[in-house]
């Protein structure tokens, strides 16, 4: 199988740990508290990979501005502790959420939770982090609030996207957003799942529902 076809602004981890623990999370029967605790940990590896070596980050930190961590809803949660544990120690980090859900015929997403301040002077660059990146709407959609909110710079990070969802949401905003990802999958489903994938993975994280 020819390796996936990664966009310009994009880069996927070639740590081997991030990869077992991809693996080690595949597994359906996993409970929530094994699928939480894999999460952290994957998370942990791609704070690190997506913050070394960011020049923009330090020069905001040393010059005392401020970033902001943007958490998708729900999901994101099972990663915002370990982003923040990484950017807390030098840098001053907001934290926003942001609530989106596929709707489930048209798998297009829906906003139903935007706390973002009304007018955004002070915060330029920003670090996203969404566990999956499927049909590439919800992330899309993300950028585009974002870009909107007047960014400079959004920092895309995902354990597990599709080879779809990745090209979607890559062309959104070229200029202004890289993405940080685990690893590519090829496919999606008829429902919109990644294939072979991780299933539902905010059912899977808060034990609230089967997973696909």
């Amino acid at each position: 199988m020819a390796p996936p076809t990664l966009p310009a602004n994009a880069r996927v981890s070639t740590n081997p740990f991030l990869q077992s623990k991809l693996n080690h999370l595949r597994d359906r029967s996993l409970g929530s508290s094994a699928v939480r605790a894999t999460t952290a940990e994957i998370a942990r590896i791609l704070a690190v990979e997506a913050t070394q070596n960011d020049r923009e980050t330090a020069a905001i930190a040393q010059s005392g501005g401020r970033i902001a961590l943007i958490v998708v809803l729900r999901s994101g949660l099972g990663m915002s502790d370990a982003f923040l544990s990484q950017l807390a120690p030098d840098t001053d980090v907001v934290v926003y959420h942001i609530g989106m859900f596929r709707e489930k015929v048209s798998l297009q997403p829906v906003e139903y939770y935007n706390k973002l301040p009304n007018n955004n002077t002070e915060i330029k660059r920003v670090y996203v982090v969404d566990p999956l990146i499927a049909t590439g709407g919800t992330a899309s959609a993300v950028i585009e609030v974002l870009r909107d909110w007047r960014v400079e710079h959004i920092t895309f990070v995902s354990m597990l996207t599709s080879q779809i969802g990745l090209e979607t949401a890559s062309k959104v905003w070229p200029e202004g957003t890289d993405f940080v990802v685990g690893a590519i999958d090829p496919s999606l489903d008829g429902h919109g799942y990644i294939v072979p994938g991780i299933g539902d993975i905010g059912d899977r994280l808060f034990g609230t529902g089967l997973s696909h």
